[in-house]
């Protein structure tokens, strides 16, 4: 059973590798047991003990270049052709959006054992929607998509990041599951400081999650 264990990550094992070990020698698993023991080391690597930083660095530059590049649009005076002063901005929007796909799906590895299917339609809809947010950003950049395209895909990539906040919501009705459900509702209301609230929204989100990860490891170093 030595290869199964080995598919855990490495600080999983010198916490429980040794116990582990020793209960297979006494009661060899079953081709079920086996099965369940390689979805733990699945789930060991997306839901390690001690949660990883880039979700964290995820959500704080996306926040952060998201807010860069609404404050470059307030500046700007209002332009009725299209993309405008949009254009100015759009790498950086297209980068701020990479990040918070990255950013979201770590936020989705947060739900419990019992939200395997809702978090599985979340996060398909999610993933959907921030490629073809990405893409449609990339495409105004080069002059290829209108605005009502840009519009649509950057609604269905919002409303993948709020049914994985509604699903962290039911789960603990944590604040980074709010966080989620009300940052994307704010660039989805038509109004002029939108966008600064939406990255301001998700710098609170990386700071949450920064935060959570500081009270996770703390007991951990205590008891060391």
């Amino acid at each position: 059973m030595s290869p199964l264990l080995k598919l855990y990550p490495r600080s999983w094992r010198a916490r429980y590798g040794d116990e582990v070990a020793a209960l297979l020698d006494e009661r060899p698993l079953s081709g079920h047991g086996r099965v369940d023991l390689i979805r733990g080391a699945l789930d060991a690597w997306l839901r390690p003990a001690t949660p990883s930083m880039v979700p964290i660095v995820s959500a704080l530059l996306g926040g952060g270049l998201w807010t860069v590049a609404a404050v470059a649009v307030l500046a700007q005076p209002v332009s009725l052709d299209w993309p405008g002063y949009l254009v100015d901005v759009l790498p950086l929007a297209t980068m701020a959006a990479a990040c918070l796909l990255v950013a979201a799906l770590g936020c989705a590895m947060r739900a419990g054992d019992g939200r395997h299917r809702a978090t599985g339609i979340g996060a398909g809809l999610l993933v959907a929607g921030h490629l073809a947010w990405i893409a449609m950003l990339g495409g105004t950049f080069l002059g290829r998509v209108d605005g009502p395209a840009l519009g649509a895909a950057q609604a269905a990539a919002m409303l993948g990041t709020i049914a994985i906040g509604f699903v962290l919501v039911r789960d603990r009705f944590e604040p980074i599951g709010l966080l989620l459900v009300m940052a994307p509702i704010a660039l989805l209301v038509p109004w002029t400081f939108a966008w600064p609230a939406f990255g301001a929204a998700w710098t609170a989100i990386g700071i949450a999650l920064w935060l959570d990860r500081q009270a996770r490891i703390g007991p951990t170093q205590t008891v060391a």
